[in-house]
């Protein structure tokens, strides 16, 4: 067996004993249990702060989301739905596969007309709510324009052929209704 020759528990060098060392254990443990309970309070505030913001983000985003449905989409609905049966009714309009000046002129101001309707009632009004999202449906329908326009004055194309309008026009039709669609659908009421 080993001799502390110390006196019990007395530290020889630095004149410590065992219960001062105990009670500088207790006041460090006291200021680490302090520095944590801030640490855990900060940390729960912040928290609760963010899920406070994210709460209220989402519930102005709904808000947002139902004033566009009620004031963009429903009365436009049937505006969209027109443009485009407009623009499917084009194929009657084409009388043979050799159209003249003044037919492609009429058919491209009838389409230019519906376009602009359109323009009035959707596009300017979703500018006011998010001009972003609405060049894409300006582009959208531009880009639909501009493809029949030069499919209609393509002398080359024999449009009167279910075939040949179904590729250079219908599909357009089509695909750009579609897409405004899912634009209109997909929108999450926060700018892009």
């Amino acid at each position: 067996m080993i001799l502390i020759d110390c006196n019990y528990f007395e530290m020889c060098d630095l004149g410590l004993k065992l219960s001062d060392l105990a009670s500088i254990a207790q006041v460090i443990i006291a200021i680490a249990n302090i520095c944590l309970a801030i640490y855990i309070f900060t940390y729960q505030r912040s928290k609760d702060q963010k899920t406070q913001n994210d709460t209220a983000r989402l519930n102005e985003q709904n808000i947002k989301l139902q004033w566009f449905k009620e004031l963009v989409i429903q009365p436009n609905f049937d505006v969209i739905n027109k443009f485009y049966d407009d623009l499917n009714s084009i194929e009657g309009q084409i009388g043979s596969n050799d159209l003249n000046d003044e037919e492609k002129e009429k058919i491209n101001d009838f389409i230019k007309a519906s376009q602009s309707r359109l323009r009035k009632s959707l596009v300017d009004v979703l500018l006011f709510v998010d001009p972003q999202f609405a060049n894409k449906a300006k582009e959208n329908l531009d880009k639909l324009v501009d493809g029949i326009t030069e499919a209609i004055f393509n002398d080359e194309l024999k449009l009167k052929n279910p075939n040949t309008y179904e590729k250079y026009i219908a599909s357009k039709i089509s695909a750009s209704k579609n897409n405004l669609i899912a634009q209109l659908y997909n929108y999450k009421g926060l700018s892009s």
